[in-house]
């Protein structure tokens, strides 16, 4: 197996975003900084410079140049305020929604920040994610709204019809909300599945929530779901539509393996991912874990799959995207059409994905109220 080596600059972000050991396969001859600042701006890429100035403030040998070190520094600091005021703007809309009987769960960065970390300050995310009972949607926006949140204008368009707004529902996973005045926060967003319907990945509210745990933070005590299920949705997430694009979703899923591992239903964290068809990312996943870090979850989940996981190709593609970047499209529809073509496990789950996508281009009775729209813009 032909696995690329890191660059000093990727192993150093590696070592200190996720600790422990990597396979000596993948280390650079030399770990050797020459541009401290291409570090720095690679960092930022990967939404792990908190971490970055974490460790390097815990080495009494760091040799960090003192301009860099002290940008982050300021960074870190920036981002624990930031996190702090989400947190308790988290908890006042939590506490509102619940209040109004409409059930929903904070998710996400804004969530696993702190359920995770050792400081929540070193898990960077720039909006807030709840996941609400599809059927209890528009009650939950009245309640946002009056948290300061609305949906944009081209959306309020798609909702004002119902016959629209069940279609924009059924096909889509997400609402992105904007603050109606100036708000520390910039965006929450609102999702009722795990992502987009024709990808095979859904997960209702009822699988998500049948089996609650209570996590406290900040003196309030919040539902949310079952490590396991916080496991799928990061696996769904980070893996299936993000495709480990960034060390910054690593690092979530080697702490919520650190922590959790040990009491987690395998069983059924299997069974779920071999029925939606995503059990090949589940073995990848774990591998990149044990070629990053040097910890091996893949017990977990059978004898002798130790040394085939990640493979070459997965691997590869991670590291590539990890070492050169990769600017964000207009519309990331594609990259995840192709990767989830190439890595679900089985032909009938491509061909599912394919006939969705088919069946949600042909739906007119949403295509004409967005051309519509556009042709009004225009």
């Amino acid at each position: 197996m032909s696995l690329n080596q890191l660059s000093p600059q990727l192993s150093f972000l590696v070592k200190s975003s996720l600790g422990g050991n990597a396979d000596a396969a993948i280390l650079p001859p030399n770990v050797n900084i020459l541009d401290w600042e291409q570090l720095y701006e690679l960092a930022e890429w990967h939404q792990v410079s908190a971490l970055l100035f974490d460790a390097q403030q815990a080495d009494p040998n760091r040799k960090i140049s003192s301009s860099c070190f002290d940008k982050l520094k300021e960074h870190s600091q920036n981002q624990a305020v930031f996190n702090m005021l989400f947190l308790r703007r988290s908890i006042e809309i939590s506490n509102d929604l619940a209040s109004e009987n409409v059930d929903a769960f904070l998710m996400k960065g804004a969530l696993w920040a702190w359920m995770l970390y050792e400081n929540p300050g070193l898990r960077e995310f720039g909006d807030i994610d709840f996941f609400l009972r599809k059927e209890q949607i528009t009650n939950g926006l009245k309640v946002l709204a009056r948290n300061n949140f609305e949906p944009d204008i081209y959306r309020k368009y798609l909702l004002e019809e119902n016959k629209v707004a069940r279609l924009y529902f059924d096909t889509d996973y997400q609402l992105p909300l904007t603050p109606i005045t100036t708000d520390v926060i910039h965006s929450i967003e609102v999702q009722w599945n795990t992502t987009y319907p024709r990808y095979h990945y859904s997960l209702t509210w009822n699988e998500l929530t049948s089996q609650m745990m209570n996590f406290s933070v900040s003196g309030t005590t919040l539902r949310v779901p079952s490590p396991e299920n916080q496991l799928l949705m990061m696996l769904i997430h980070h893996g299936g539509v993000e495709q480990w694009d960034k060390l910054k979703y690593m690092a979530d899923l080697v702490r919520l393996l650190r922590k959790f591992s040990g009491q987690l239903n395998w069983e059924y964290v299997i069974a779920v991912a071999r029925k939606k068809g995503f059990y090949e990312i589940l073995l990848e996943s774990l591998g990149l874990v044990r070629m990053f870090s040097g910890e091996n979850y893949l017990h977990f989940i059978g004898e002798n799959i130790d040394n085939q996981y990640p493979t070459e190709g997965f691997y590869n593609k991670v590291i590539s995207h990890w070492e050169n970047t990769r600017t964000k499209p207009v519309t990331k529809s594609w990259r995840i059409f192709y990767f989830n073509m190439i890595y679900r496990d089985r032909l009938s789950d491509k061909l599912s994905i394919l006939f969705s996508h088919l069946a949600y281009l042909l739906e007119w009775r949403l295509i004409i109220p967005k051309a519509r729209w556009y042709q009004r813009k225009s």
